[in-house]
């Protein structure tokens, strides 16, 4: 199946993927289509997974390329590779994508945000350290059980956001982040509580993808809170 599935994948060439993305005038739902047509063309989707793996070394390996070539591959890969990785629940392959099309896309942007988290890491770890403290603390006198970690900063949705809001790089709430994982939903709507118990919720900042879930099913709550002492905003996933 394997073998069946990247021979079907090889009939849409890299350049008819390349024709779409350079067009000036293509539709969100093209893209959406050329999406669809890949997936429905596997029957294992390990092919999928070769695919990205394959998209995101040719990135890594794309330093020396021209300027022009460049953008061309982050054009493709933002526009079919990371929505692809996206659906498929690949994180971490997603946020890869997303961050290295960003810098041949938007180097000037990139760099900026990348020596501002940079330059404020010591302070931001030092303040996540002490919410965790505080959030496992509460936890076990509730009886809660959590793991609960620092969660890495992904450029590409830091500058989406700045773009989208039109605000600055200090006004993005997600710059320190806390990911709370649970047992029950029961215990993610508790945990919620307990920490817009400690500190005052940000209005405006909450998403509740239990109770909606996105379109490729992630589930979690997202809020954001002023947090411990200076009242720093902190975002908070429990899922």
């Amino acid at each position: 199946k394997l073998v069946n599935s990247m021979a079907r994948l090889d009939a849409v060439t890299t350049e008819q993927i390349s024709q779409l993305t350079s067009a000036n005038k293509v539709q969100t739902d093209q893209f959406e289509g050329l999406r669809r047509l890949l997936l429905g063309m596997v029957e294992d989707a390990r092919a999928i997974l070769v695919i990205l793996a394959g998209r995101l070394h040719l990135l890594r390996a794309s330093k020396n390329l021209t300027t022009e070539i460049q953008r061309q591959l982050a054009l493709e890969t933002q526009r079919i590779y990371s929505p692809l990785a996206n659906r498929l629940g690949i994180w971490q392959i997603k946020w890869e994508l997303e961050d290295m099309s960003l810098r041949f896309l938007e180097p000037a942007e990139y760099k900026r945000i990348a020596n501002l988290l940079d330059g404020k890491r010591t302070e931001r770890e030092r303040y996540i350290g002490q919410v965790i403290s505080i959030l496992r603390d509460k936890f076990a006198e509730s009886g809660i059980k959590a793991s609960i970690s620092g969660r890495p900063k992904h450029i590409y949705s830091i500058w989406r956001k700045m773009s989208r809001k039109k605000v600055d790089f200090d006004q993005i709430f997600d710059v320190r982040a806390v990911r709370v994982l649970v047992d029950t939903v029961a215990d993610c709507y508790a945990a919620l509580g307990i920490a817009h118990g400690l500190w005052q919720h940000i209005p405006g900042e909450f998403d509740d993808y239990i109770a909606t879930p996105k379109a490729n099913f992630y589930q979690s709550i997202h809020t954001a809170v002023a947090g411990p002492e200076s009242g720093m905003p902190v975002e908070i996933q429990i899922r």
